[in-house]
């Protein structure tokens, strides 16, 4: 653990995996940390284990950051499928801050369906990322 972007990349894995602060200490010894620097980690693991994920979750949001959105709304007027003439459909264009100075954008057609449960799953990521603050 020389370097701090070493333990950084430990620390993010530890967060995504939701270590117990015993998993952390043996992960940490299991990476060449004596036991007893291992122990005090694992205890502040546990008195600031709130403090951490948020700082993990803070910076993971930085990549793939919504910057715009773009929609149209549209009916099918003609297809060789008669069923699908006259459905609805959302067209979304996301663009994205990828990190780095990269700007992309990400295209999606979606029928109503599959809009209302791509909102549905946003709105759940929503309020799980709202706990943390």
């Amino acid at each position: 653990l020389s370097s701090s972007s070493a333990a950084s990349d430990v620390y993010k894995r530890q967060v995504k995996g939701n270590l117990s602060p015993k998993a952390v200490r043996d992960d940490l010894k299991g990476l060449g940390l004596d036991e007893e620097k291992a122990t005090i980690v694992a205890t502040k693991w546990k008195t600031n284990f709130l403090t951490i994920s948020n700082s993990v979750v803070g910076s993971t949001l930085m990549v793939n950051q919504l910057i715009d959105l773009e929609w149209r709304f549209g009916v099918t007027a003609s297809n060789k499928d008669v069923h699908k003439v006259g459905t609805t459909f959302l067209q979304l264009k996301l663009v994205l801050d990828k990190g780095g100075n990269k700007i992309t954008n990400e295209f999606m057609e979606l029928t109503l369906p599959q809009f209302f449960q791509f909102l549905s799953e946003m709105e759940k990521a929503k309020a799980s990322l709202d706990l943390f603050k």
